[in-house]
């Protein structure tokens, strides 16, 4: 058993401890699905359970909406042991054809949620539909393979892949383990008019570094892409990898490249691609029937803008027969910027970072990796240590901190009066000490922004530039007092403590909590009142029993004027006129 899928059942046993109440998450196989929405997919724990439809369910396991970019995806989990094969009779008559059918004729039965969801948004032309089929080992099906490549290559608004045990540890991890080593590959151009080189010796250019603008073939960046996988380079510069998780690919890009016609505007629609080299080779010439006339080499590429540019075409000419490939894609081209930078010359150190950085600024990147590099976070993640919590910023932080800790000692000792204040129980595992990112944010948006925003926003709190990631952000920045940070969410922690030990399940409901407190208790959510309604056990025990009451109530009443059930009102708006009437009669 490999230790990655070791790893995932110490998850799954994590679950089935904590969430005990929860139906059938006592076998691995339904708790597997739990872990592939928690863990991949970043849903709000409160959220799970509904969307997961194992047994009888017509070819979906899981499923997630994401209405603000038109996205759904329908997942499908096979928790198998390592000998245990993938039927390519199920990927082709299951996994790609009955759900999607009941979808599409209107007759999928066990989520009206989704069947709702799917039906409104079918008609738009930006709809995109993700099948994802996730397996836990790596014994990998050629013909299923060959259905998915036909699938993807035949129908415009659906891209199904399967993931593999590796390829599921390189989501969660958000990179590819590839070991650094020389490369040298073969960037191709339709002749030589149509490479445009900037020699800053020949021009007299000072401060200017060698770089070539070419209009290349998709065909050369699929090439390129496919050998530095086949010789386990990292193409990407690892701090801004933007083709990550739950977003999948580019469908826009996706769409132009499925169009035969409309694949010829490519190199119109695109921004391009940026990449930093060591050295470049003078340019040569070879026969080509399709456009590829003239070419040079590059050394030890790295590409630091247009990630997902090039892993969508990745993605997308990999289900197109290699022997068809340059004939079918002879027109379409992307604009690619070479610039050659000696990173190991301590003078140029700055200007490769800012090249880094400012090509990517300008975008909206929806990835963890350029988040957790973020210099605010590291210095997070330093003074919440210092504390005896750790900050997990990325996943590989777990792995991290489990080797550089053998014990709990040093981080008990740091932490224990404060845990004590809260009355949260001895931690044992270095696991226990954890505060994972996207939780730390959704508690600084239930404070700011309201439980309401923290339960239906967790898919964007990690994504650069959204309102919901700026505003923690801007808490943070504005706000620099780490006991009050860590105050608030052992206040969450608390909460859901409080609720597990009541054997409620319901109440306190944690965002909730956190939004009522920011709202009465810090007199319309003043971040520097936190320390001083929390400084005493006394307190924080009188604010959770006050807000378990409040929450539980709430609900009952939400339920009894509504008709609308505890995980359905969670992502309604809070009726604030309703909770002060509670309150006002609770404190009475």
């Amino acid at each position: 058993m490999s230790s990655f899928l070791e790893q995932i059942n110490a998850d799954i046993k994590e679950y089935q401890e904590q969430f005990k109440y929860i139906p059938n998450i006592e076998k691995d196989e339904w708790a597997f699905n739990y872990w592939v929405l928690d863990k991949l997919f970043y849903e709000d724990e409160e959220l799970i359970e509904e969307k997961i439809i194992d047994y009888r369910d017509m070819g979906i396991d899981a499923y997630e909406i994401y209405e603000d970019t038109k996205e759904i995806y329908l997942i499908q989990n096979k928790y198998f042991s390592d000998s245990t094969p993938l039927s390519s009779d199920y990927v082709k008559n299951d996994f790609l054809v009955r759900a999607i059918t009941a979808l599409e004729n209107g007759t999928y039965k066990k989520s009206e949620e989704l069947q709702k969801a799917f039906s409104r948004l079918k008609e738009d032309p930006d709809f995109t539909v993700y099948l994802q089929l996730f397996v836990t080992n790596d014994i990998h099906n050629e013909e299923a393979d060959r259905y998915i490549h036909i699938f993807n290559r035949d129908h415009k608004n659906y891209i199904a892949r399967i993931y593999y045990l590796s390829d599921i540890k390189n989501r969660y991890f958000d990179e590819i383990e590839q070991i650094r080593k020389n490369i040298s590959v073969k960037i191709e151009s339709i002749n030589k008019g149509t490479i445009l080189k900037l020699n800053t010796e020949n021009y007299k250019l000072e401060n200017v570094i060698d770089a070539r603008y070419v209009l290349t073939p998709v065909v050369s960046i699929f090439r390129m892409y496919r050998d530095s996988i086949e010789k386990s380079y990292p193409l990407f510069e690892k701090n801004i990898r933007e083709y990550l998780g739950n977003k999948g690919v580019n469908s826009g890009i996706y769409r132009t490249l499925q169009d035969p016609i409309d694949r010829k505007n490519f190199f119109y629609y695109n921004n391009g691609i940026t990449m930093i080299c060591d050295s470049m080779s003078s340019i040569f010439t070879q026969p080509s029937q399709y456009n590829m006339n003239a070419y040079f080499t590059v050394d030890n590429p790295q590409i630091v803008n247009g990630c997902q540019t090039v892993n969508t075409i990745f993605e997308f000419l990999s289900n197109i027969p290699p022997e068809n490939l340059e004939r079918e894609f002879k027109d379409s081209f992307v604009m690619l910027k070479v610039l050659v930078i000696n990173r190991e010359d301590e003078a140029k150190i700055d200007l490769y970072h800012n090249i880094v950085k400012y090509n990517n600024s300008q975008n909206n990147i929806d990835e963890k990796t350029f988040v957790s590099n973020s210099a605010h976070f590291q210095r997070l993640q330093k003074e919440f240590e210092s504390k005896g919590f750790l900050l997990l910023i990325k996943q590989s932080d777990k792995n991290q901190f489990n080797f550089k800790y053998n014990t709990t000692s040093k981080l008990r000792e740091r932490s224990a009066k404060r845990l004590n204040r809260f009355q949260l129980k001895e931690d044992k595992k270095v696991s226990d000490f954890f505060i994972p990112l996207d939780k730390l944010l959704q508690v600084i948006n239930a404070f700011t922004a309201g439980g309401y925003i923290a339960y239906t926003k967790k898919s964007q709190v990690l994504k650069f530039g959204s309102d919901v990631y700026d505003n923690a952000v801007n808490f943070i920045k504005n706000n620099n007092n780490i006991d009050a940070l860590l105050d608030l969410f052992c206040l969450y922690k608390k909460s859901e403590l409080t609720k597990k030990q009541e054997g409620d399940l319901r109440a306190p409901i944690p965002y909730y909590l956190i939004d009522f407190f920011a709202k009465y208790e810090c007199k319309n959510r003043k971040p520097e009142l936190i320390i001083e309604n929390l400084d005493s056990t006394d307190k924080i025990l009188e604010i959770v029993e006050q807000y378990k009451k409040i929450t539980k109530n709430y609900a009952k009443k939400y339920y009894k004027d509504f008709e609308i059930e505890y995980n359905q009102m969670i992502k309604k708006p809070i009726k604030y006129d309703m909770v002060e009437e509670l309150r006002e009669y609770i404190l009475d």
